[in-house]
C-alpha cells in the first residue's frame, strides 16, 4: 500500500512517466521506428519568420505632422488606408500615468502630474521619459514580464514544494541588468552560459539561473528521469523564450506544422546534456573565501578533535553495554558492526540502519556507566563540544545556478516518441536545420565544462538570426500597447498569428541591433512614438472600422496586473517600502488560506510592505491578491498573461484587509495634509489628490461630499467596531474618521484605480 500511495503522490507529470514504464514491456515493438529526417522545400524555408529581417524604408504617409518618429510612419500608413486617422493626443495627466506604470510599474504622485502638466519646455514629455527610464524602479518594473518567460519562482512545485533559499538572485540579477541596459544579446548569452563565458565570475554565474527554474519532483521514484525532465523543461523553454518556436511540439515526432523535425530537438537538447544544477556557488571575493576557508579549517580541527577525544572515553563502555545487544543480532549483522565503519559496505551500512535502535546507547546510561573522574571529564567535552558548534562560522553567501559535469558530455539520444523509457540513436549537438547547416562550431571546452551553451548562446544571438531581434521587440511592444505585432508573442511559426505591420516588425528588430541591442532605446523609441500618446476613446468611425485595434488607431484601455495593484496600494497610502532587491519577504495571508508549512510572515512591517517583485513566489501557493488578478503558472514560461475582469477581483478589493489597511494610511495622510480636519470639500478633494492625482470632477466632488456627510450617521453606535485612519489626527471625531477610511476605501475601489487609459 505504501508503494501505491507513493505512486499517486509524485504528481501528474511522474505519475504519467511511471505508467508509461509499466507498459512499454507489451507494447514497445508497436511503435516502430522514427521518421528518416525531412527535407524542408523552399517555401518552408522562407516562411517570414525564417528569413533575416531587412531594413525597410519609411512609408510614405499624408500625415507627415502627426509622425513623431519612424514608428509612425508604418502605423499611420495602415490606418490611412483603412481611410480613418488615428485618436487624439491623450491629455498630461493620462500620459505620466501611463508613462508612470508602464516605465517602473507604479503610480504617479499628485506633485509629479501638476509639475508635468506645467512644464512649458517642448521637450518636457521626452524628459520624463528620460527621467523614468533612469529610475531603478524600472529595472523592477520590466522584470516582472522576463520572470514571467523565466517560469521564476522561490519554490521546487509538486507535492514537497520545497523552498529555494537563493533563487532570488537571478531575480536581483534580471532587475540590475534591466536597470544598466544590459545589451539584450549579452543578456540571453549569460543566462545560457554565463559559467562559460565569464568563469569565476558570480553575476556570470547568477544569470544561469534562468535555466535552474525548472519545477522539480524530489519524490521521483524513477532513476534518471528528473534528469531528463531538467534536459527537456530547459530545451522548451530556452527556445519558446528566445526563438519564438514551439520547438517543444518535436520532441515525440517531427513537428506537424512547422519546419522542426525531431532530430532537431534533440539536438538542440545536446547542447544542455552535460548541465547540472550547482546551488552551493560562493559569491563572495577571493579574499574572502580564502579567510573564510582557513576559520573553517580551524573549527572544524577543534569539532575533530574534540569528536576523538570524545569516542576515546566511550569506546570501552560502549562496547560493555552493547554486548549482549550485539550477541542477540543477526551473524551478517554482527559482521557489519564489527567492520571499520570505512570498510563497511554499502549492504552492511543498510543493515546497520535496520538495527539502529538495537547498537544504539542511551548517553544517560552511559553516563552512569563512567567512572565519576572519566564522567566529568567526558561530560566538559561534550559541553565545549555543543557550545563549539553553536558558534560554528557564519558560512559565506552561496547563488543557485546552471553548470556542466565537466568538459566532455554524456551521449545524447533521440527517444522514441519521446519517451524517456525508449532511447534510440545518439544524437550529435547542433542547430535547428531550417536555418541550414545543423552542425555545431568547435565547442570551447575547458576543463569543468563542455562550451556547449555557449555556441548555442553565440548562435541564438548573431545579427543574422532571424528570431531573436523580431521576438524581443515583439515582448516590448505588447507590454506597451497592449497586444504584440504578432499576437502569438512565442509562436512565430506557421500557426501563430501574422504580423499585422511586418515592415514596422523588421525595422524595429533591425533597429534593435544598430542600437547594440538597448533595451531602454527601444522603449524611448516606443514610448515616444504619437502612437503610444494617442488616446484610449476612438472616434465611432475607428470603433466600427477597426473594433479590435488590429491597426493600433488608438491605445487601449489596460487593467493593471495584481503585483501592480497591490504595490499602487501601497504607494499610494504611503507604505510602500522602496528599497530594491535581497532575499523574498513573506507579507500577511489572509485567514484559512493553506500554507503547508512554507510561509511565515515577515517580523518587518516594512519588509511586508516592499515590492511586490519581493514577495515570495511559491508554486503551490499563489498570493491570493495576485491569483485573483491572473498571476501565471510558474511551472512553465507564460509569454502573455490572461487579462479578466471578474467578480473575485471586485470582491478581493471590497473585503481584503490588506486592503482596507492600506484604507486607513491613505485616509491618515488625507487627515495630515488639509487645514480644516473637518472640512468635507478639502477633505474629498485631497483624496482624490492622494488616490488619483487629480482634483474630483465636480460630480464626483458632490458625491463624496454627500457620503462624508451621511456616512458618520450610519457608523454612530458602532464605535467597538469602528476603522480608524492611521495615524488619527485630533480634530475629527471617532464616526468622522472612520467615514474618511470608508471614502477611501471606496475610492481604492474605482475602476480608475486598477485601469489605464
Amino acid at each position: 500500500m505504501d508503494a501505491i500511495r507513493d505512486v499517486f503522490e509524485v504528481g501528474p507529470r511522474i505519475l504519467a512517466a511511471v505508467i508509461l514504464l509499466a507498459l512499454i514491456s507489451s507494447v514497445s515493438d508497436s511503435f516502430g521506428d522514427e521518421p528518416a529526417e525531412p527535407s524542408w522545400t523552399d517555401a518552408q524555408r522562407q516562411h517570414w519568420s525564417f528569413v533575416p529581417p531587412r531594413r525597410p524604408a519609411l512609408p510614405d504617409v499624408q500625415g507627415k505632422n502627426w509622425v513623431r518618429n519612424p514608428i509612425d510612419a508604418f502605423i499611420l500608413k495602415s490606418i490611412e488606408a483603412a481611410g480613418l486617422a488615428p485618436a487624439v493626443e491623450a491629455d498630461r495627466a493620462t500620459l505620466i500615468r501611463r508613462l508612470r506604470f508602464d516605465l517602473t510599474g507604479l503610480p504617479p504622485t499628485a506633485a509629479e502630474i501638476e509639475a508635468f502638466r506645467n512644464d512649458p519646455a517642448p521637450d518636457a514629455y521626452e524628459r520624463l521619459v528620460d527621467r523614468l527610464l533612469e529610475m531603478p524602479q524600472y529595472g523592477e518594473r520590466w522584470a516582472r514580464p522576463w520572470l514571467d518567460l523565466a517560469r521564476y519562482a522561490d519554490s521546487d512545485g509538486f507535492k514537497n514544494d520545497k523552498g529555494r533559499p537563493n533563487a532570488w538572485r537571478y531575480r536581483d540579477w534580471v532587475v540590475q541588468a534591466l536597470n544598466q541596459d544590459l545589451p539584450y544579446d549579452q543578456f540571453i548569452r549569460l543566462q545560457l552560459a554565463g559559467d562559460e563565458i565569464s568563469p569565476g565570475n558570480p553575476d556570470a554565474f547568477i544569470a544561469t539561473g534562468f535555466n535552474r527554474n525548472w519545477p522539480f519532483e524530489d519524490n521521483n521514484m524513477v532513476p534518471g528521469l528528473n534528469q531528463q525532465l531538467m534536459l527537456d523543461d530547459m530545451t522548451d523553454t530556452t527556445t519558446s523564450v528566445v526563438l519564438g518556436l514551439t520547438v517543444a511540439c518535436a520532441r515525440c515526432h517531427n513537428h506537424k506544422y512547422d519546419a522542426i523535425s525531431q532530430r532537431d530537438y534533440y539536438r538542440i537538447q545536446a547542447l544542455f546534456v552535460a548541465s547540472q544544477a550547482k546551488d552551493d556557488y560562493v559569491v563572495a571575493p577571493a579574499e574572502d573565501q580564502a579567510m573564510q576557508a582557513s576559520i573553517d579549517a580551524e573549527h572544524e580541527a577543534r569539532v575533530d578533535s574534540l569528536q576523538r577525544a570524545i569516542e576515546t572515553i566511550e569506546k570501552p563502555f560502549v562496547a560493555e553495554i552493547l554486548k549482549d545487544k550485539i550477541a542477540k543480532l543477526p551473524p551478517s549483522a554482527q559482521a557489519a558492526f564489527a567492520t571499520v565503519p570505512a570498510e563497511r559496505s554499502t549492504e552492511q551500512d543498510q543493515l546497520l540502519k535496520k538495527h539502529l535502535k538495537s547498537i544504539t546507547v542511551d548517553p544517560k546510561k552511559l553516563a552512569v556507566a563512567l567512572p565519576e573522574e572519566t564522567r566529568a571529564i567526558w561530560e566538559a567535552h561534550r559541553n565545549e563540544l555543543a557550545t563549539l558548534v553553536a558558534v560554528a562560522p557564519t558560512p559565506l553567501p552561496v547563488a543557485s545556478g546552471m553548470c556542466d559535469s565537466g568538459a566532455t558530455a554524456p551521449s545524447a539520444h533521440l527517444f522514441r516518441k519521446g519517451n524517456f523509457a525508449l532511447p534510440a540513436e545518439v544524437v550529435e549537438p547542433g542547430f535547428l536545420s531550417v536555418f541550414g547547416s545543423t552542425e555545431a562550431p568547435h565547442f570551447d571546452s575547458s576543463p569543468t565544462s563542455t562550451g556547449r551553451r555557449k555556441a548555442l548562446a553565440e548562435w541564438l544571438t548573431r545579427p543574422d538570426q532571424p528570431l531573436t531581434a523580431r521576438v524581443m521587440v515583439n515582448r516590448i511592444w505588447q507590454n506597451h500597447f497592449g497586444r504584440g505585432i504578432v499576437s502569438t508573442p512565442s509562436d512565430f511559426g506557421t500557426q501563430g498569428a501574422t504580423p499585422t505591420h511586418p515592415e514596422l516588425l523588421d525595422w524595429l528588430a533591425t533597429e534593435f541591433i544598430a542600437r547594440g541591442w538597448s533595451q531602454k532605446s527601444i522603449h524611448r523609441l516606443m514610448v515616444t512614438s504619437a502612437t503610444y500618446r494617442q488616446s484610449s476613446t476612438p472616434s465611432s468611425a475607428t470603433l466600427e472600422a477597426d473594433a479590435e485595434n488590429l491597426l493600433f488607431s488608438r491605445m487601449p484601455r489596460k487593467r493593471l496586473d495584481g503585483e501592480a495593484v497591490r504595490d499602487a496600494l501601497l504607494a499610494v497610502s504611503g507604505q510602500l517600502d522602496p528599497r530594491l532587491g535581497g532575499p523574498c519577504v513573506f507579507p500577511e495571508l489572509p485567514q484559512g488560506v493553506d500554507t503547508r508549512g512554507g510561509w511565515k510572515k515577515s517580523v518587518s512591517v516594512a519588509d511586508r510592505n516592499r515590492r511586490s517583485l519581493y514577495v515570495f513566489s511559491k508554486r503551490n501557493l499563489k498570493f491570493p491578491l495576485f491569483d485573483a488578478f491572473d498571476v501565471p503558472d510558474s511551472n512553465l514560461t507564460c509569454p502573455e498573461r490572461n487579462i479578466s475582469v471578474n467578480a473575485p477581483q471586485a470582491l478581493m478589493l471590497l473585503n481584503s484587509d490588506e486592503v482596507l489597511e492600506q484604507s486607513r494610511y491613505l485616509a491618515g495622510r488625507v487627515l495630515a495634509k488639509v487645514a480644516n480636519r473637518v472640512d468635507l470639500n478639502e477633505l474629498a478633494a485631497e483624496g482624490y489628490h492622494q488616490a488619483f492625482g487629480r482634483d474630483p470632477r465636480p460630480e464626483e466632488q458632490a458625491r463624496a461630499v454627500a457620503f462624508l456627510r451621511r456616512q458618520p450617521d450610519l457608523l454612530s453606535g458602532c464605535d467597538d467596531t469602528l476603522t480608524m485612519p492611521i495615524p488619527m489626527i485630533e480634530g475629527p471625531t471617532p464616526v468622522q474618521g472612520a467615514a474618511l477610511v470608508d471614502f477611501c476605501h471606496a475610492l481604492l475601489n474605482l475602476n480608475e484605480f486598477v485601469f489605464i487609459d
